[in-house]
């Protein structure tokens, strides 16, 4: 029996027709990710999204991401939001601010 759970892998012609980040932006949406254990929504621009993981579609995001309040990655679920004008006016947006790369070093003993 087949999974209901999408894990990447279609035809090429089915890919091509799931909604990506770039149109989200054009048609003036937003990406929902909410966590279903810790019940907690966020909203996103999908521009800022686009620099961290470059022009992808919508299934593809929804593992991506961790949460920040439990640290799960499985229960993330990802959405692109219309909202209308009465909306934005009260609506809380997560901006991206900058992105730091952390260089971490790794050692290694060797005896001489």
């Amino acid at each position: 029996m087949p999974s209901v759970e999408y894990k990447g892998f279609a035809h090429p012609r089915v890919e091509a027709q799931i909604p990506r980040l770039t149109d989200a932006h054009s048609a003036g949406q937003y990406v929902k990710m909410s966590c279903c254990w810790c019940k907690i929504t966020r909203m996103y621009r999908p521009l800022d999204i686009l620099k961290l993981v470059g022009d992808v579609h919508v299934l593809k995001l929804h593992r991506r991401f961790y949460c920040e309040k439990c640290g799960r990655k499985d229960y993330m679920a990802v959405e692109f939001k219309n909202v209308m004008g009465s909306e934005i006016a009260g609506m809380r947006i997560r901006e991206l601010v900058e992105i730091r790369m952390v260089k971490k070093p790794i050692w290694r003993d060797t005896k001489l």
